[in-house]
Formats: structure tokens, sequence, C-alpha cells
């Protein structure tokens, strides 16, 4: 997850954990409510002056002391409360923490991302018009770094509506950076496609050679022929092909 950096600085500390909507500024809540961004307080900041080689954004593991288990995060500002954090209530669902409750923070070293592989829960995303614009514009601004094996929510306020994707893989890393980086997407089937079932043989009706006398009914027979003719062009959402994003 981590990549190996001589001038890398580790830096580890623990703050107490608040979601957005204990915040006061309401906006901050609306703003970073879906996202993987995280608020710390200005010491955090104050404490790495030392630090000559940090490289702007930063990103911190947010993780449970009790279970070490925790998540990768992009710091949106230093202008949390003294010795809190704000986390996205989801982040903390997932890492088994709750309001109040002493998390740890751990300055990582993110390289950039080349690949990520996504997973829908639902293929209704497809159907909006500008997918792939949509989708760049909210994960850019939202998920500025990405973890296997995780899922993100996407909020689309045109419609204010959430997009469950899973993170099913990453590379060069486990974890990568996606912002001002040339990302090849990857999709594979959403959590809810099926299969659309086979269309049913359809036997072609024959003019009985006694019958067939008059070269209008052979021109008849020929032209219902063509109405068989099978089409199988059909256009399947996020069934895995793959396509280059611009800088995220």
């Amino acid at each position: 997850m981590e990549t190996k950096d001589e001038n890398f600085t580790p830096f580890t500390s623990e703050l107490l954990c608040f979601s957005f909507l204990c915040s006061t500024d309401s906006e901050v809540t609306k703003r970073l409510k879906y996202t993987n961004k995280i608020l710390l307080p200005e010491s955090i900041l104050y404490s790495l002056r030392e630090n000559d080689k940090l490289d702007f954004p930063l990103f911190f593991k947010v993780y449970n002391t009790q279970t070490n288990y925790g998540h990768v995060c992009g710091v949106e500002e230093f202008t949390a409360p003294p010795g809190v954090c704000h986390v996205p209530y989801q982040l903390m669902t997932d890492i088994s923490v709750s309001d109040g409750d002493t998390i740890g923070i751990e300055l990582m070293n993110v390289p950039e991302g080349d690949f990520v592989k996504l997973r829908f829960h639902k293929s209704d995303f497809a159907k909006l018009s500008n997918t792939k614009v949509i989708m760049e514009k909210i994960m850019s601004s939202d998920y500025p770094v990405l973890t296997q094996g995780q899922t993100i929510v996407l909020y689309y306020k045109e419609l204010d509506k959430t997009y469950h994707v899973d993170i099913v893989e990453t590379k060069p890393t486990e974890t990568i950076k996606i912002i001002n980086t040339n990302l090849n997407v990857d999709f594979d089937k959403a959590l809810d496609y099926k299969e659309e079932p086979p269309c049913p043989a359809v036997e072609p009706s024959f003019v009985h050679p006694i019958n067939d006398v008059l070269p209008g009914n052979v021109r008849d027979v020929s032209g219902n022929l063509k109405k068989f003719k099978t089409h199988s062009n059909c256009f399947v959402p996020f069934s895995g092909n793959g396509y280059r994003l611009g800088s995220l």
C-alpha cells in the first residue's frame, strides 16, 4: 500500500473522531459527505513543518486503534477543532468507529495510479448521458485516492442520487492517487446485471413446391426469410471494455 521512499518521514498521531454531521459548518457537511476526504486540526500541519519533503496533497490512513484497520483518505483542509478529525460517516462505519472514539492517523506516501477496475452495484448509471464525463468529474473532485477492495459512493447532485461502486482492482499498488494522472479505467459487470435470454429460434415458413407456381410467391418467401436475420450488436453497460480517462 505504501511505496518506499528514502525521503519520506513517517508521522502518526491519535485524534478524536467525529463525522461531518457534528461539524458546525453545514456547507462542509454537504460538500464532503460522499467523499474520502477528512478535516484535520491545524496542529497536525504545524507538527509536519520540519518535513521539507512533504508532497501535497497529503494522504493519511485513518484507522481503528483497536483493530488497526483503516482507509487512506485525502485531506481537504486543516480546519478541524483542536484534537479532532472530521471523517465521512460511511468511512467511520467501514472501520467500526463512532463519534467521540479515538482514531489513529498515519501519513502515507501514495503513488500515482495508472489503472483501476470499477464495478457499479446498479447498472442505471449507464443510462445517464455523458457517463464518462460525469464519473470523471465526481471522482476527481471527491475521491483523490482509491484503495482496492473498498466501496465508494458517487453523489450526482444534479439528480440528488448516489451510486455505490466497488474498487475491484488498482495498479500499480493497492492504494493509488488519481488526481492529475492519466488513468486507464475498466468496468466489471454491474452487480444487478442479468444476461439477456437467447432469442428463440424461428423456423422460416416455406411455400410448398406444389403451390409455389408463381414467381411472385418465390419473391415473397425470400422477403420473409430476410426478416429472420439475427441481430447481435447489442450494447451491454459496464461489460468490461476499458478506456482512458482524462487527467483526473
